[in-house]
């Protein structure tokens, strides 16, 4: 009890403040925060105490750049595997996830309320990509998956910088992430599609897309001349009985020179997938013909987040996004499973909320990249 008395004297503080004048950033940075360990997921097998061992130095490192939570509540855990799950098949992926909700002003009932979700984190991923690079579905280069790499941004204490999936405006606010990797010294577990990869690739699924679909159209089953013919007399009698009389002639033309038999539709049908496939496949085909052996061997850098309907290149200016693939000669098998390989940096935070700024700012300033870098295949 007196733990958790100590623990809200700042917000009983800064609620009496609040009472007696206008709320404000200065109020809500007043409240001193606090660090809150959560219960752990899916951390099992015979590897964990090695890897709660590195979590727990990450997490030492974070709290020693952040080591005074202002106007927030700080909770971490850690985690093994999950959807984002190792990109090689002899290492553990794992990460350590941390949570930041922050105090803020309610003007309806004038106190200072702590937010319910967290718009702030920060999350280190060992052996996976987690939110720095999504899998594309269905897309294989030389039978082996592809990545897309999030926008890059520019660079952070020398390592590339990317913007992350948690960056936008929403009715709760506008939020920023950022991530980096850092791999073994002058390597990399990725490197990038090259576009002549890419358009094959792109194409090839298509042509697989356009053959399974035509399949599907060519199965559907047709009436026989006779089943069509019983009903073609059916709906000119139809006609005949529903029509006035000065209008019959007239609908029966119609019906006539509109109707087709199945067989018929279905070749139309057919038809027209054709040519809708050839549209989408056009500017990937026009390009592969037309592209030099130079050109060729550069990265695949696609527009918007999809790799589907296929018009041009980008460009990391234009805010294009790179399509990468697993390095075969990155990963060491030699390694025990738990040693981290690479590791994914990741933090997010709130425009204009004072508490998730002033994190991300004591993290970048912070934060020791040396001590991470130490760590890999340690």
């Amino acid at each position: 009890m007196k733990k958790f008395t100590l623990l809200f004297l700042p917000v009983l503080f800064a609620n009496n403040l609040f009472s007696q004048a206008t709320c404000n950033d200065e109020i809500i940075m007043a409240v001193k925060g606090n660090w809150t360990k959560r219960p752990d997921a899916n951390m099992k097998g015979t590897q964990t105490t090695q890897i709660i061992s590195r979590i727990d130095k990450i997490q030492q490192l974070l709290q020693a750049a952040y080591p005074e939570p202002r106007g927030i509540v700080a909770k971490w855990y850690r985690s093994m595997g999950g959807h984002y799950s190792s990109i090689d098949k002899n290492s553990v992926s794992y990460e350590l996830n941390s949570m930041f909700y922050t105090w803020y002003c309610n003007i309806h009932v004038k106190k200072l309320m702590l937010g319910t979700e967290a718009g702030t984190g920060f999350n280190i991923w060992a052996n996976k990509f987690g939110w720095f690079a999504g899998k594309v579905d269905n897309f294989f280069v030389d039978n082996k998956p592809v990545y897309l790499l999030t926008k890059k941004l520019g660079e952070f204490n020398g390592y590339l910088l990317y913007e992350g999936e948690h960056s936008g405006t929403s009715n709760t606010g506008t939020t920023y992430s950022r991530a980096f990797i850092i791999p073994r010294e002058g390597q990399s577990p990725y490197l990038p599609v090259t576009k002549k990869q890419y358009l094959n690739a792109y194409l090839n699924g298509i042509e697989k897309r356009m053959l399974k679909q035509l399949l599907i159209e060519e199965k559907k089953p047709v009436r026989s001349d006779q089943a069509e013919a019983d009903d073609k007399k059916k709906h000119l009698e139809y006609i005949e009985r529903s029509t006035r009389a000065d209008k019959i002639e007239k609908a029966k033309e119609s019906y006539l020179r509109n109707y087709r038999k199945d067989i018929q539709r279905r070749e139309e049908d057919l038809d027209k997938l054709k040519k809708m496939f050839e549209k989408e496949m056009k500017p990937a085909r026009e390009l592969l013909a037309a592209i030099t052996e130079e050109e060729g061997l550069q990265p695949a850098i696609v527009e918007g987040n999809y790799v589907s309907g296929f018009e041009k290149f980008s460009t990391d200016q234009a805010g294009g996004r790179m399509l990468v693939r697993l390095n075969p000669d990155y990963f060491n098998s030699k390694l025990p499973t738990y040693v981290p390989q690479f590791l994914i940096v990741y933090w997010r935070w709130k425009k204009g909320e004072k508490p998730s700024e002033y994190f991300k700012d004591q993290l970048q300033a912070n934060l020791s990249i040396d001590a991470l870098k130490k760590m890999i295949d340690k």
